[in-house]
């Protein structure tokens, strides 16, 4: 969810920000009453296109940044993956790079452990948007697609066609290696690619897991997420039983962690009869099971 409104609200500022852009050309700028910084409207053309170029570049780095959030949050929920993808999920130095591995690689890490939960397509679009931020937004030229990413993109040209109305991958990785920005159409279906990557991914995980064993890691990650987890855990679990595990499944619904048919990359089924038995907990009995003391 935190990866799905981050991506969102990149796209729906970068949007916002070049309607702006563009009314600014024809219209009387209105300064905000807190503007402490003097400003001018644009007289030349290319501080125009910079503008728009540094929107472009904030959206991409939004986005990257949220899948970095996305792949560090599979590691926290205890059980959701394997322990061996969690120094790459965390991004960790890798002892035979001397370097930590890049958003890409810790793409393709995840992919190579479920090979058949995402199209490949996808992972590929992956490494094609972080690398060309990084390339755009650091403006540097060092970045560059590796050679089975460029083949496989190239291959999957008729894919992405079909599958992003009408995408030409081809011209992206031109504009790509001509070191210029994406456009909007580009950002568009690598923005796209992304987001369908991580549905997938979530769809796939949360499948293979307990309903039970699942609850109860995802409901420890809530807890310790919080700025104070003691006090936290001591105003859900405040009154036992069926108060508190009522308590719970809001929870889980307002994370978009709950079964129910109408919804995407939902939770495994857990019935309320069960959730209550299983979470319907005083203050000491959760202490004890999410490893939490109690305020003093």
């Amino acid at each position: 969810m935190a990866f799905r409104q981050i991506s969102g609200d990149a796209n729906r500022f970068l949007n916002t920000q070049l309607v702006a852009l563009e009314t600014l050309k024809t219209a009387t700028p209105v300064r905000p009453s807190d503007l402490v910084l003097p400003w001018t409207l644009p007289a030349a053309n290319a501080e125009w296109i910079e503008t728009r170029h540094f929107t472009l570049r904030s959206t991409m780095v939004a986005v990257v940044d949220g899948l970095d959030r996305y792949m560090r949050v599979l590691s926290r929920v205890q059980g959701l993956v394997p322990e061996a993808l969690h120094d790459d999920l965390n991004g960790r130095r890798r002892p035979e790079l001397e370097r930590r591995p890049a958003h890409f690689e810790r793409v393709t890490s995840l992919y190579h452990y479920y090979p058949s939960a995402v199209p490949p397509q996808y992972v590929l679009a992956v490494e094609l948007l972080a690398t060309w931020r990084n390339r755009f937004v650091h403006r540097s030229s060092k970045d560059s697609l590796s050679r089975g990413a460029r083949k496989g993109l190239l291959a999957a040209a008729a894919f992405f066609k079909k599958d992003h109305g009408g995408a030409d991958v081809v011209a992206a990785i031109g504009r790509f290696d001509a070191g210029e920005p994406p456009t909007l159409s580009d950002l568009s279906t690598l923005i796209a690619s992304t987001h369908r990557l991580v549905t997938a991914l979530d769809e796939h995980l949360l499948l293979l897991q307990d309903g039970g064993t699942y609850a109860v890691s995802l409901m420890r990650f809530l807890i310790k997420e919080q700025p104070e987890p003691s006090e936290y855990l001591e105003r859900v679990f405040q009154y036992g039983g069926k108060r508190s595990a009522g308590k719970v499944h809001a929870l889980f619904l307002h994370n978009g962690a709950i079964h129910d048919v109408r919804r995407r990359a939902n939770a495994p089924v857990l019935t309320r009869k069960k959730l209550n038995a299983l979470l319907g907990l005083g203050r000491k009995d959760a202490s004890a099971l999410f490893g939490i003391p109690r305020p003093v």
